[in-house]
């Protein structure tokens, strides 16, 4: 009997919490409707201005001759290439 009390009391309390938060959602949207904020559009030019790059050097990526005079070669002369199957 007790627990029965207690449950229906939890279902009133709930349904009323219920009911007060639709009236809170009502009132903010009834407040935004009439008293809407002032929008206060704030443009601001942007003047374009090329900087220059921090790297003052073109050449970062060496040429692909450059690449194949660097490398060492010596080692794939013993490379068996029947292990790659």
């Amino acid at each position: 009997m007790l627990l029965k009390k207690i449950i229906g009391i939890l279902i009133i309390l709930l349904n009323i919490a219920g009911i007060g938060f639709l009236f809170y959602m009502a009132g903010l949207m009834l407040k935004d409707k009439f008293f809407p904020k002032k929008q206060i559009i704030a443009v601001q030019q942007v003047k374009s201005k090329k900087r220059k790059p921090k790297i003052a050097n073109d050449d970062i990526i060496p040429e692909d001759d450059d690449l194949l005079k660097d490398m060492d070669l010596s080692d794939l002369d013993d490379l068996n290439l029947d292990d790659f199957d």
